[in-house]
């Protein structure tokens, strides 16, 4: 049975195995997060490389969720995935390994004046 954090009561600490193959994941989780930088782009910037995983950051909107793209250089960065983009990936049959070119190519204003980040978006 387990119990949540939120409604424990001065108990003592309850004896667990910890799995250390679990525990190797977390370790290589938690050093790849804190060198993660979300995509920065400006108009004209293109993103290579490899979608290697995907997480649930806190946005400006709110929870969001983001692809991890490895670039040619082993570095990871995180891309916001708008509903535009997702969609596409979903098109394409992008999955885990899959390379792709996602080129932004500035702000735009939609026909009923809503603002978008406009991008092309290539998997191979």
């Amino acid at each position: 049975m387990t119990q949540s954090l939120t409604t424990l009561d001065n108990t003592l600490p309850a004896p667990v195995t910890i799995d250390p193959d679990r525990l190797a994941r977390l370790e290589e989780k938690a050093r790849l997060s804190a060198v993660i930088e979300p995509w920065k782009p400006e108009p004209g910037d293109t993103l290579t490389g490899a979608i290697v995983g995907s997480r649930k950051e806190s946005g400006p909107f709110g929870p969001q969720h983001q692809a991890l793209i490895q670039r040619p250089d082993g570095g990871v960065v995180a891309v916001w995935l708008t509903a535009w983009l997702l969609e596409r990936l979903r098109a394409e049959d992008a999955e885990i390994g899959s390379l792709l070119a996602l080129t932004f190519h500035g702000q735009e204003t939609s026909r009923t004046g809503k603002r978008f980040n406009r991008m092309t978006l290539v998997v191979g």
